[in-house]
């Protein structure tokens, strides 16, 4: 089994070890270093070149959002996931447009962590339910007009993605085959403008959908 190498960086020694504890449990994930703040995340990540970020949001120089754009600048590889207890939405979409894969409430339990590091692993996002929740009901009736200009397939595809189904589950759910979602995917992207799955879910988180 391979490895999945991680730097985990929040500024609370005590929320460290918790988080260092409970990725022990998961086998297959080694965190090779911890940083307390926004500098030294951003230097270990260049070093090291890891997996997976384990990314505190409110830390000591630049925050995660930063360290995030930072990231970006110079690996598009390793995945992002946010670890906070921050979930305003205003935050949350910061997050996501400055390029992170997944964004999980400290207040998770074993589960929810390893199904988020699988989808950012595999290429997919992740949404705190909680967060999901929220943003859904404070976006509906912004959301209804925007997604009018989708079809019908188009905002069934939406949702699924936005929940952090992979292809072949969406497949599976509606009947089709893997490269139909794959197409009908491809051109939701382009009536939306966005580039990748983080944009889908960031539109989704924007306009409301139900997921």
């Amino acid at each position: 089994m391979k490895t999945t190498r991680i730097v985990l960086a929040d500024d609370q020694l005590l929320i460290r070890a918790g988080i260092r504890a409970l990725v022990e449990t998961l086998p297959g994930y080694l965190i090779e270093a911890e940083c307390a703040d926004g500098h030294q995340a951003i230097a270990a990540i260049r070093r090291l070149q890891p997996d997976v970020v384990l990314l505190d949001i409110a830390m000591p120089g630049p925050s995660g959002i930063e360290v995030a754009k930072a990231i970006r600048q110079f690996d598009q590889e390793t995945r992002i996931l946010v670890l906070s207890s921050i979930d305003r939405q205003e935050i949350v979409e910061q997050a996501l447009a400055a390029g992170v894969n997944g964004y999980l409430l400290k207040d998770f339990i074993l589960t929810e962590l390893q199904q988020a590091l699988s989808k950012v692993l595999s290429g997919e996002s992740f949404l705190s339910p909680k967060i999901m929740g929220m943003a859904l009901q404070a976006n509906h009736e912004y959301g209804s007009g925007r997604l009018a200009q989708l079809t019908a397939r188009q905002t069934e595809i939406l949702r699924h993605v936005a929940s952090g189904r992979t292809t072949k589950e969406i497949a599976r759910d509606l009947g089709i085959s893997p490269k139909t979602v794959e197409f009908h995917r491809s051109r939701l992207m382009e009536r939306i403008g966005v580039h990748d799955v983080t944009g889908l879910t960031r539109f989704a988180l924007q306009t409301g959908i139900v997921c």
